[in-house]
């Protein structure tokens, strides 16, 4: 016989439940596209018998032990569903320029809060965003928007990390040096100016771009043979080389 029983409130045994049904529910979304169901699931029904406690704030319960009697009894029932019910009511997953909560850096506290209000995968997040909903009170504050924001670019981030193809010394029209980075994925968040160092000098990035960049050079930056360069394309992407001109 089982000696660790623990305490358990209905929220998250039935929230864990949903979890459950709603991956069973995708997978049974993706398989329909190729292959129609040849099934339907039948209703079930779950029947616990257990023991409730209150402790003047939350209710609890236990799971009734075998043998044990004066068990209460609830029922959960689970009604069937049809592969057209699974395709109209079912959001497809794993779309390319999508990110799930999974690969996001979070604690897992805030993870299940996110399951919890129906949120997966980083568009569930745009998607409430764009009923101008507040997120921190739809999880009774518990989650820090700013923070998950964060970890959200972060996780953009490590998926497409800066490239750079060619490094070369360039004049401009009036005939100043600067540097020409060209690569893939350099300056991708609008909402940062890259930072340039130029064997330990801070220089001015005159243009950046997702495929290019330029950084104005001058006496200062004391060019030679060998020369350092830092890139700070955003906070989560820094490229140090060399170069040998």
């Amino acid at each position: 016989m089982p000696t660790d029983n623990k305490t358990w409130n209905l929220e998250d045994f039935v929230d864990s439940l949903v979890v459950e049904l709603d991956k069973t529910r995708e997978t049974l979304a993706i398989k329909s596209i190729n292959k129609a169901l040849s099934y339907s699931v039948k209703d079930m029904t779950l029947d616990l018998n257990i023991f409730p406690s209150f402790d003047g704030d939350q209710v609890q319960f236990i799971t009734a032990q075998p043998g044990q009697e004066g068990a209460s009894k609830v029922t959960i029932q689970l009604g069937s569903i049809t592969d057209q019910q699974v395709r109209a009511t079912t959001k497809m997953k794993g779309s390319k320029n999508d990110i799930n909560i999974d690969e996001i850096d979070i604690d897992k506290a805030t993870k299940r809060k996110l399951r919890k209000i129906g949120v997966t995968s980083v568009n569930d997040i745009k998607e409430i965003e764009k009923k101008d909903v507040d997120l921190g009170k739809a999880s009774d504050n518990f989650i820090d928007y700013t923070k998950l924001a964060n970890q959200i670019q972060k996780s953009r981030r490590n998926q497409a990390p800066p490239k750079v193809h060619a490094v070369s010394l360039s004049l401009d029209d009036e005939k100043m040096p600067y540097i020409l980075v060209k690569g893939e994925n350099l300056a991708v968040n609008p909402k940062f100016n890259p930072v340039a160092v130029v064997n330990s000098t801070l220089a001015e990035v005159m243009h950046s771009s997702e495929n290019e960049m330029k950084i104005q050079i001058n006496q200062q930056h004391s060019i030679a043979k060998s020369n350092e360069l830092i890139i700070t394309f955003d906070p989560f992407a820094i490229v140090k080389m060399n170069i040998n001109v």
